[in-house]
């Protein structure tokens, strides 16, 4: 599928009156994130309809990357999953209601819409910039400003199929990451599946020093003997606890601290070998 004929077919489509976001789940996963990466000017119909996407700046300093080499590893990340749901859940992702959770400038969400509708797509972040970004970009969905220690879901009364919080638990600090987990918990439909992404032992080796000074030797020894390591960086502390930093942790901590969860699976790709996935179900 040439990438001039999918712009075509999305920019005709779109011109003859039908919902884009329907269209775009015509397309593979890959040719969704092609198209709303950049939307060429002559295909006017498709670029007034759809999102534009967020500047090279802005996803550099979130990801580290962003263009193509940003995409391969969404794209990557968004079918291990679609094949989770499938496997752990025993169904397919279409037409799910899916949460967003620290969800950024909105890089997985535009994938997303290879699934579900926006009505069924939520999304929230604890940094108002985040969201802001996410509606200059005109992205469609639901969307909710978290809190950093949360007390109550970020969508009271909704319950999601698929929730999943991409690089949110690589740098939470123990006691926001279980109160995340807490109002997921609460979140969750009874037969649905959470994926998180946790960074292994072999991350601290690794760390960008430039970023976050770290005691590698020490962040090295607290994941051995603790099944978890953090340091903070430096913000002020909300409620007494500095919130943010950079985080490796354990399968064993994870089910010996997050109540309410049972670890499904696990799954890793190669493009992005420092986030671990991890598939979560409920328990009673």
């Amino acid at each position: 599928m040439d990438r001039a004929e999918i712009y075509e077919f999305v920019n005709r489509s779109v011109a003859e009156g039908k919902n884009p976001y329907a269209v775009l789940r015509n397309l593979p996963v890959d040719a969704v994130g092609d198209v709303l990466m950049y939307i060429p000017p002559e295909y006017e119909a498709a670029r007034r309809a759809l999102p534009t996407m967020a500047p090279d700046a802005i996803q550099d300093s979130w990801t580290g990357t962003h263009g193509y080499p940003l995409l391969l590893q969404s794209s990557a990340f968004v079918r291990v999953l679609e094949n989770g749901f499938r496997r752990f859940a025993g169904r397919a992702l279409d037409d799910t209601k899916i949460l967003d959770y620290g969800c950024g400038w909105g890089r997985l969400i535009r994938l997303m819409y290879r699934f579900t509708d926006p009505v069924n797509i939520f999304a929230c972040d604890p940094w108002d910039r985040s969201i802001e970004l996410c509606r200059e970009s005109r992205l469609a969905g639901t969307f909710a400003i978290s809190e950093y220690i949360p007390t109550k879901p970020p969508f009271p009364g909704q319950k999601f199929d698929l929730i999943y919080a991409f690089s949110v638990f690589t740098h939470l600090s123990a006691r926001s990451g279980k109160a995340v987990m807490d109002v997921c918990r609460q979140s969750i439909a009874d037969n649905g599946l959470m994926a998180v992404t946790i960074r292994p032992l072999s991350y601290w080796v690794s760390h960008d020093q430039n970023q976050n000074v770290v005691d590698v030797a020490a962040m090295q020894r607290d994941h051995a003997e603790k099944g978890f390591a953090y340091t903070p960086h430096g913000r002020a502390p909300i409620d007494g606890d500095i919130t943010y930093g950079d985080t490796s942790m354990t399968l064993d901590y994870i089910k010996r601290n997050w109540k309410g969860w049972d670890v499904a699976g696990v799954e890793f790709n190669l493009q992005d070998p420092f986030q671990t996935i991890v598939f979560l179900r409920p328990t009673p």
